[in-house]
Protein backbone atom coordinates (compact mmCIF):
# COMPACT_ATOMS: atom_id res chain seq x y z
CA UNK A 1 0.00 0.00 0.00
CA UNK A 2 1.27 3.62 -1.00
CA UNK A 3 0.10 6.74 1.31
CA UNK A 4 0.62 10.02 1.18
CA UNK A 5 -0.43 12.54 3.81
CA UNK A 6 0.56 16.57 3.84
CA UNK A 7 -0.61 20.41 3.02
CA UNK A 8 -1.14 22.11 -0.01
CA UNK A 9 -1.07 26.00 0.28
CA UNK A 10 -3.63 27.51 -2.48
CA UNK A 11 -3.54 31.39 -3.78
CA UNK A 12 -6.07 33.58 -2.21
CA UNK A 13 -7.17 34.43 -6.09
CA UNK A 14 -7.24 30.48 -6.76
CA UNK A 15 -9.21 29.79 -3.82
CA UNK A 16 -12.98 29.79 -5.37
CA UNK A 17 -11.58 28.10 -8.46
CA UNK A 18 -9.57 25.18 -6.04
CA UNK A 19 -12.82 24.84 -4.52
CA UNK A 20 -15.21 24.37 -7.62
CA UNK A 21 -12.36 21.78 -8.61
CA UNK A 22 -11.77 19.92 -5.89
CA UNK A 23 -15.61 18.41 -5.52
CA UNK A 24 -14.72 17.01 -9.03
CA UNK A 25 -10.82 16.18 -8.59
CA UNK A 26 -12.17 14.22 -5.16
CA UNK A 27 -15.03 11.80 -6.88
CA UNK A 28 -13.07 10.80 -10.00
CA UNK A 29 -10.03 9.45 -7.70
CA UNK A 30 -12.46 7.63 -5.11
CA UNK A 31 -13.63 6.03 -8.61
CA UNK A 32 -10.34 5.35 -9.45
CA UNK A 33 -9.85 1.14 -8.87
CA UNK A 34 -6.59 1.27 -7.10
CA UNK A 35 -7.94 3.96 -4.84
CA UNK A 36 -8.41 2.99 -1.17
CA UNK A 37 -9.24 6.08 0.35
CA UNK A 38 -8.95 9.86 -0.63
CA UNK A 39 -9.60 13.19 1.71
CA UNK A 40 -8.68 16.90 0.86
CA UNK A 41 -9.95 19.34 3.44
CA UNK A 42 -9.04 23.16 4.63
CA UNK A 43 -7.55 23.51 7.75
CA UNK A 44 -9.63 25.10 10.20
CA UNK A 45 -7.24 27.91 11.03
CA UNK A 46 -6.06 28.66 7.35
CA UNK A 47 -8.46 28.12 4.56
CA UNK A 48 -6.21 28.66 2.28
CA UNK A 49 -4.31 25.40 3.48
CA UNK A 50 -5.42 22.00 2.48
CA UNK A 51 -5.10 19.27 3.86
CA UNK A 52 -4.38 15.82 1.99
CA UNK A 53 -4.57 12.28 2.96
CA UNK A 54 -5.11 9.28 0.12
CA UNK A 55 -3.96 5.41 0.30
CA UNK A 56 -3.84 3.32 -3.08
CA UNK A 57 -3.93 -0.31 -3.24
CA UNK A 58 -0.14 -0.33 -4.60
CA UNK A 59 2.58 1.69 -6.47
CA UNK A 60 1.49 1.38 -10.09
CA UNK A 61 -2.04 2.48 -8.60
CA UNK A 62 -0.69 5.32 -7.69
CA UNK A 63 1.68 5.87 -10.48
CA UNK A 64 -1.77 5.68 -12.42
CA UNK A 65 -3.77 8.71 -10.18
CA UNK A 66 -0.52 10.96 -10.71
CA UNK A 67 -0.15 10.37 -14.02
CA UNK A 68 -4.37 10.59 -14.76
CA UNK A 69 -4.71 13.88 -11.87
CA UNK A 70 -1.16 15.70 -13.58
CA UNK A 71 -3.10 15.99 -17.12
CA UNK A 72 -6.35 16.74 -15.41
CA UNK A 73 -7.75 20.59 -15.62
CA UNK A 74 -7.08 19.79 -11.72
CA UNK A 75 -3.02 19.19 -12.11
CA UNK A 76 -3.22 22.39 -14.54
CA UNK A 77 -4.64 24.53 -11.65
CA UNK A 78 -2.54 23.19 -8.93
CA UNK A 79 0.53 22.64 -10.44
CA UNK A 80 2.31 25.64 -9.22
CA UNK A 81 0.81 25.65 -5.96
CA UNK A 82 3.13 24.80 -2.66
CA UNK A 83 3.25 21.35 -1.16
CA UNK A 84 4.27 19.34 1.55
CA UNK A 85 4.11 15.64 1.30
CA UNK A 86 5.50 12.65 2.83
CA UNK A 87 4.76 9.09 1.01
CA UNK A 88 4.92 5.69 2.42
CA UNK A 89 5.17 2.97 0.84
CA UNK A 90 7.61 3.86 -2.41
CA UNK A 91 10.94 2.73 -2.43
CA UNK A 92 13.40 3.43 -5.09
CA UNK A 93 13.79 -0.34 -6.57
CA UNK A 94 13.77 -2.17 -9.61
CA UNK A 95 9.80 -2.06 -9.11
CA UNK A 96 9.91 2.04 -8.28
CA UNK A 97 11.77 2.84 -11.44
CA UNK A 98 8.52 0.55 -13.22
CA UNK A 99 6.24 2.27 -11.43
CA UNK A 100 7.33 5.84 -12.85
CA UNK A 101 8.34 4.47 -15.97
CA UNK A 102 3.94 2.95 -16.21
CA UNK A 103 3.49 7.07 -15.31
CA UNK A 104 5.71 8.30 -17.85
CA UNK A 105 3.77 5.37 -20.41
CA UNK A 106 0.87 7.15 -19.84
CA UNK A 107 2.07 10.65 -19.96
CA UNK A 108 3.15 9.67 -23.38
CA UNK A 109 -0.11 8.62 -24.34
CA UNK A 110 -1.53 11.77 -23.94
CA UNK A 111 1.14 13.18 -26.47
CA UNK A 112 -0.12 10.52 -28.79
CA UNK A 113 -3.45 11.86 -28.46
CA UNK A 114 -2.43 15.24 -29.16
CA UNK A 115 -0.39 14.48 -32.31
CA UNK A 116 2.68 14.48 -30.98
CA UNK A 117 5.29 12.18 -31.05
CA UNK A 118 4.84 9.78 -27.63
CA UNK A 119 7.30 10.56 -25.02
CA UNK A 120 6.63 11.16 -21.51
CA UNK A 121 8.65 12.17 -18.36
CA UNK A 122 8.35 12.36 -14.56
CA UNK A 123 11.28 13.98 -12.69
CA UNK A 124 11.13 12.39 -8.74
CA UNK A 125 13.02 13.16 -5.98
CA UNK A 126 12.58 11.09 -2.58
CA UNK A 127 9.76 9.05 -3.83
CA UNK A 128 7.95 12.01 -4.80
CA UNK A 129 6.77 13.50 -8.33
CA UNK A 130 8.19 17.53 -8.94
CA UNK A 131 7.23 17.06 -12.57
CA UNK A 132 6.21 15.46 -15.35
CA UNK A 133 5.64 16.44 -18.67
CA UNK A 134 4.60 15.47 -22.48
CA UNK A 135 5.88 16.04 -26.00
CA UNK A 136 4.33 18.98 -27.18
CA UNK A 137 6.41 21.13 -29.35
CA UNK A 138 3.85 21.20 -32.23
CA UNK A 139 1.00 22.28 -30.19
CA UNK A 140 3.07 24.29 -28.25
CA UNK A 141 5.00 26.18 -30.80
CA UNK A 142 7.85 25.43 -29.25
CA UNK A 143 10.97 23.34 -30.70
CA UNK A 144 12.37 23.04 -27.16
CA UNK A 145 9.33 21.43 -25.60
CA UNK A 146 10.21 17.66 -25.07
CA UNK A 147 8.89 15.40 -22.47
CA UNK A 148 11.89 15.79 -20.61
CA UNK A 149 12.14 19.87 -20.66
CA UNK A 150 8.44 20.40 -19.78
CA UNK A 151 8.86 17.89 -16.70
CA UNK A 152 12.32 20.34 -15.46
CA UNK A 153 10.34 23.47 -15.79
CA UNK A 154 7.81 22.30 -14.18
CA UNK A 155 10.02 21.12 -10.82
CA UNK A 156 12.09 24.35 -11.21
CA UNK A 157 9.02 26.42 -10.96
CA UNK A 158 7.67 24.58 -7.75
CA UNK A 159 10.88 24.20 -6.30
CA UNK A 160 11.44 28.22 -7.21
CA UNK A 161 15.37 26.83 -8.21
CA UNK A 162 16.31 25.57 -11.18
CA UNK A 163 19.03 23.27 -9.42
CA UNK A 164 17.02 19.78 -8.70
CA UNK A 165 20.17 17.70 -6.86
CA UNK A 166 19.47 14.04 -5.82
CA UNK A 167 16.42 14.06 -8.81
CA UNK A 168 15.53 11.08 -10.94
CA UNK A 169 14.50 11.30 -14.18
CA UNK A 170 12.34 8.81 -15.94
CA UNK A 171 11.53 9.49 -19.36
CA UNK A 172 9.77 7.02 -22.40
CA UNK A 173 12.82 7.09 -24.53
CA UNK A 174 16.18 8.19 -24.56
CA UNK A 175 16.91 11.52 -24.36
CA UNK A 176 18.17 14.18 -27.35
CA UNK A 177 21.40 16.23 -27.12
CA UNK A 178 19.30 19.91 -25.99
CA UNK A 179 17.78 17.42 -22.82
CA UNK A 180 20.92 16.25 -21.74
CA UNK A 181 22.13 19.69 -21.64
CA UNK A 182 19.38 20.20 -19.60
CA UNK A 183 19.90 17.56 -17.35
CA UNK A 184 23.52 18.66 -16.53
CA UNK A 185 22.74 21.89 -16.11
CA UNK A 186 19.68 20.38 -13.67
CA UNK A 187 21.97 19.02 -11.84
CA UNK A 188 19.64 15.84 -12.01
CA UNK A 189 21.37 12.88 -10.50
CA UNK A 190 20.12 9.49 -12.51
CA UNK A 191 18.08 9.07 -15.58
CA UNK A 192 16.08 6.23 -16.29
CA UNK A 193 14.79 5.60 -19.84
CA UNK A 194 12.59 3.08 -21.82
CA UNK A 195 13.78 2.55 -25.32
CA UNK A 196 16.48 3.68 -27.48
CA UNK A 197 16.63 6.34 -29.31
CA UNK A 198 18.98 5.42 -32.34
CA UNK A 199 19.18 8.52 -34.47
CA UNK A 200 18.91 10.95 -32.03
CA UNK A 201 19.28 9.47 -28.68
CA UNK A 202 22.57 11.38 -26.50
CA UNK A 203 22.91 9.09 -23.89
CA UNK A 204 23.89 5.67 -25.39
CA UNK A 205 23.35 5.72 -28.96
CA UNK A 206 25.63 9.11 -29.29
CA UNK A 207 27.22 9.88 -25.76
CA UNK A 208 28.52 12.69 -25.13
CA UNK A 209 28.61 13.12 -21.89
CA UNK A 210 32.21 11.95 -21.53
CA UNK A 211 33.66 15.28 -24.06
CA UNK A 212 31.35 17.10 -22.54
CA UNK A 213 33.28 19.77 -20.31
CA UNK A 214 31.10 19.58 -17.09
CA UNK A 215 31.98 18.14 -13.44
CA UNK A 216 28.31 17.24 -13.26
CA UNK A 217 27.73 13.63 -14.72
CA UNK A 218 24.11 11.64 -14.50
CA UNK A 219 23.69 7.89 -13.46
CA UNK A 220 22.03 6.13 -16.24
CA UNK A 221 19.52 3.19 -15.90
CA UNK A 222 18.95 1.97 -19.64
CA UNK A 223 15.88 -0.63 -20.77
CA UNK A 224 12.99 -0.30 -17.69
CA UNK A 225 9.96 -1.06 -20.04
CA UNK A 226 12.28 -0.73 -22.86
CA UNK A 227 10.24 -3.16 -25.15
CA UNK A 228 6.56 -1.38 -24.32
CA UNK A 229 8.01 2.10 -24.50
CA UNK A 230 9.57 1.41 -28.25
CA UNK A 231 5.83 -0.64 -28.88
CA UNK A 232 4.30 2.97 -28.39
CA UNK A 233 6.81 4.78 -30.62
CA UNK A 234 6.39 2.05 -33.69
CA UNK A 235 3.03 2.03 -33.36
CA UNK A 236 2.45 5.68 -33.64
CA UNK A 237 4.76 6.40 -36.65
CA UNK A 238 2.82 2.94 -38.08
CA UNK A 239 -0.36 5.29 -38.07
CA UNK A 240 1.18 8.01 -39.57
CA UNK A 241 2.37 6.41 -43.20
Amino acid sequence: MVTLEGTMSVPQDQLEATQVALVVHIALTQAEPGCLSFEVWPSAENPLIFHVKEAFIDGEAFADHQARAGASPWGQLTQGFAREYQTSGLDLSASADETFMHQSLQLADHASEAGEVPVGAVLVRDGQVMGQGFNQPISGLDPTAHAEIIALRQAAQLHNNYRLPGSTLYVTIEPCLMCVGALIHARVARVVFGALEPKAGAVLSHPCLESYPSNHRFAVTPGVLGEICGQRMSRFFAARR
